[in-house]
């Protein structure tokens, strides 16, 4: 028996009638597939429906289980980063059903068994690869395959073809986004708009193109 979830419905019900939302067809659309996801993978071991949040997170995580409650005291919550909701449904949906794992996990596998940080145990590596999702230690998913995508492409998700692996099925995961740096060059202007960056603390130079000095960029 899984834990109590009770005020998720109300949070579902929330997000799907708030037609006002710009992440309202979003949220509709993966809580039919969280569904779904019970159905096909889960039928022996269930794994309660979460509630699904969108918090924009560290540019490197594309989403996390939150472990025990979070902080509104709910049980069960998935976050999907909102830097990368802009990828293919598939992908996002690898993302889901690889959280959704990590609640089995957390059901169901002794403690010493489950996923506490960064790297992720072999016990939830073969769960999620029985599924047609493969990871490596890291948890950075490296491809996706039967019967996760038989599924998907039967309710009429695509699949970027340049990505097929060309054997079993996979299709490669595309590469991971990488953090923007921030630039420590200081920013300089000219009168016609022309910017540089310079790693000095003094810099003489003349636009050729206003005949302006450039100064440093408010």
């Amino acid at each position: 028996m899984f834990r109590s979830n009770s005020n998720f419905l109300a949070i579902k019900d929330n997000e799907k009638d708030a037609f006002d939302w710009s992440l309202n067809d979003l949220a509709t659309e993966l809580y039919w597939w969280t569904d779904f996801f019970q159905i096909a993978f889960f039928k022996d071991q269930q794994v309660p429906i979460p509630a699904i949040s969108f918090e924009r997170t560290n540019v490197r995580t594309l989403g996390h289980y939150v472990i025990g409650r979070n902080g509104f005291g709910l049980l069960e919550n998935i976050n999907l980063n909102k830097a990368h909701l802009n990828r293919p449904l598939w992908e996002t949906l690898s993302t889901l059903l690889h959280e959704m794992v990590h609640s089995w996990e957390y059901l169901y596998l002794p403690e010493e068994e489950r996923t506490k940080n960064w790297f992720h145990k072999k016990a939830f590596r073969v769960k999620l690869a029985s599924f047609g999702i493969l990871t490596d230690t890291r948890g950075c998913q490296m491809g996706v395959g039967d019967p996760f995508v038989f599924l998907l492409k039967k309710h009429g998700i695509t699949f970027d073809n340049s990505l097929y692996a060309g054997h079993k099925g996979v299709y490669r995961m595309p590469p991971r986004p990488k953090p923007k740096g921030k630039s420590k060059l200081a920013k300089w202007s000219c009168g016609c708009g022309q910017n540089v960056r310079v790693g000095r603390k003094e810099f003489h130079a003349t636009c050729d193109l206003c005949g302006d000095k450039f100064r440093p960029a408010a």
